[in-house]
C-alpha cells in the first residue's frame, strides 16, 4: 500500500519499457489518497514528421498536434481505473515541465519506466533524470517487472549512511507492510597481499560492520523485523545475486546530491545498480 496523504506522478514517455511503470502506478493508486497524475512531456527535439500529403486530403480530416496524440494515448489507461486520475500533457524541456508538476502536488512518489540499457553504464543517466534526482526528498520508483503483487519484500542496499538511513524509513513508510532486508556488501583493503590471515580479515571485518549495521538500524529507528545482512562482495552484484537467489520485489537504493558538477551525478555503485540490476528500483534523496 501507499501513504495516504501522499502523491504519485507517473511520468512517461508512452514507449513500450513504461507499460510496467502504468500498471504498477494505477495498482499503487488504488490506496492513495492523495493526487494521481500521469503526465507525459512532448519535447521538441522528439516532435513527429508526419509525411501527411497536402493534397487530395478528406474533408473531415484535421491534423492533429503531437500533444493531441500524446493526450489520445494516454488518456484510455486510465478511463477504467478505479480511482480518478489527472491526466497532464506538457510541451517542453521534460525535466524542467515534470519538476513543476512535482511543485504542485509534492510530496510525491514518481513511477517511471527502467533506466534504458546502454552498452556501458552511463557517467551521467540522463537530463529527466538527473533533475529528478537532484530534488531534495524525491523517491523515484523505477519499474522493470510485471506487475503480479503489491510489493511484499523490499531489499535496501546500504553503505550505512545518512541517505540510505532516509531511503529505508521513507520506503517503510511508503511500503509499511512490506518484509525489509538491509544488504550490505564491503570489501577489505589490501585483502590480495594477504596470505593465511585473509579468511580472518574477512572475518573480522563482517564482525565490525554487523555492529555497524545494527546502529545503524537503531539509528533509523527501524530495528524491529528487519533483516541484516553483511557479506563480503561487490554491492551490484550481491544485490542481483539475493534477487535471483532469494527474491525481492523492490530494491531500494539512497543517493545524496553534492554541490558542483557531483550534482549531475549518481554515485557509482548506485549508477551500475541502476543500470544493471534486474528489479524494479527505488531511489531516494533525503
Amino acid at each position: 500500500m501507499t501513504t495516504p496523504g501522499s502523491g504519485l506522478l507517473l511520468a512517461t514517455d508512452l514507449a513500450p519499457r513504461c507499460d510496467r511503470a502504468t500498471d504498477r502506478a494505477l495498482a499503487l493508486a488504488r490506496g492513495l489518497g492523495g493526487r494521481a497524475v500521469a503526465a507525459t512531456v512532448v519535447e521538441p527535439s522528439e516532435r513527429t514528421a508526419r509525411n501527411v500529403p497536402r493534397h487530395d486530403l478528406p474533408g473531415w480530416y484535421t491534423e492533429p498536434s503531437d500533444a493531441q496524440l500524446a493526450r489520445q494515448r494516454l488518456e484510455p489507461e486510465f478511463a477504467a481505473a478505479a480511482r480518478a486520475w489527472e491526466v497532464q500533457v506538457r510541451e517542453g524541456a521534460a525535466g524542467e515541465q515534470l519538476a513543476r508538476l512535482l511543485d504542485a502536488i509534492a510530496p510525491a512518489l514518481v513511477v517511471t519506466g527502467p533506466v534504458q540499457a546502454t552498452a556501458r553504464p552511463p557517467v551521467v543517466l540522463g537530463s529527466t533524470l538527473d533533475r529528478l534526482l537532484r530534488r531534495p526528498g524525491i523517491a523515484l520508483l523505477m519499474v522493470h517487472e510485471r506487475v503480479h503483487r503489491a510489493y511484499r519484500r523490499l531489499l535496501l542496499a546500504s553503505d550505512f549512511s545518512a541517505p540510505c538511513a532516509a531511503a529505508l524509513q521513507r520506503a517503510r513508510t511508503q511500503f509499511p507492510d512490506a518484509k525489509f532486508t538491509v544488504l550490505h556488501g564491503y570489501s577489505v583493503p589490501m585483502l590480495g597481499l594477504l596470505d593465511s590471515s585473509r579468511d580472518q580479515a574477512i572475518a573480522d571485518a563482517a564482525t565490525r560492520l554487523r555492529e555497524e549495521g545494527r546502529a545503524f538500524l537503531r539509528e533509523a529507528g527501524v530495528d524491529d523485523g528487519v533483516e541484516l545482512l553483511v557479506e563480503h562482495g561487490d554491492p551490484a552484484r550481491l544485490v542481483q545475486q539475493y534477487v535471483d537467489s532469494v527474491g525481492a520485489d523492490l530494491v531500494v537504493l539512497g543517493t545524496n546530491g553534492r554541490s558542483g558538477i557531483h550534482e549531475l551525478l549518481v554515485g557509482s555503485v548506485a549508477r551500475r545498480m541502476l543500470t544493471t540490476v534486474r528489479a524494479d528500483m527505488l531511489v531516494v534523496r533525503p
